[in-house]
């Protein structure tokens, strides 16, 4: 009987802790949070995105496209991908001064802008951006032109199909991102 009362007191002070706190207000001042003020979030403007510049992950796009490496079609479809990725990273070095350039003056606007409040130049920088990428942009254009003749010649029309479907989500999934 003695152990009941006490676990029924033991209890019902439990009770009471949790639902009034330390009853010094201390639970007040918890929920009381101190917001600080919110900043303008730092110009990070991607130019590979913009341009379209993408980068293969061997395996993932032979598993979206539905081959296996491990048959003599793999490892065409790997040679293809390897040496179009090749490619891409050897026009994105030879034009890596551009690149930065570009990406130096967007974001340079971009924190003006939000600064001074105006945005009157906007245009004037986009415009010469893509004057500046224009040729960028052709390379890149050739070169999947390249990599989709290689596919179609390789292969069958329902994997041709599940490749160009992977190709579609990718170039949009850098299209909302840019």
């Amino acid at each position: 009987m003695k152990n009941i009362i006490f676990f029924l007191v033991l209890g019902s002070a439990f009770t009471v802790h949790a639902q009034y706190g330390y009853g010094n207000g201390q639970r007040q001042q918890q929920r009381q949070t101190v917001q600080a003020p919110q900043r303008a979030p730092k110009p990070n403007f991607d130019v590979r995105k913009h341009v379209g510049i993408i980068v293969y992950e061997t395996e993932k796009a032979a598993k979206k496209s539905g081959i296996k490496l491990k048959s003599k079609q793999g490892d065409k479809f790997y040679k293809i991908v390897t040496d179009y990725n090749k490619s891409i990273k050897d026009i994105t070095r030879i034009n890596s001064f551009l690149l930065r350039s570009t990406k130096d003056m967007v974001e340079g606007f971009q924190k003006k802008a939000l600064k001074s409040g105006d945005f009157s130049e906007q245009l004037k920088v986009i415009k010469k951006m893509n004057e500046d990428l224009k040729p960028i942009s052709e390379t890149l254009k050739l070169e999947k032109e390249k990599l989709d003749t290689s596919m179609k010649g390789l292969l069958s029309e329902k994997l041709y199909k599940k490749w160009v479907k992977y190709n579609k989500k990718r170039q949009n999934f850098f299209k909302t991102k840019a």
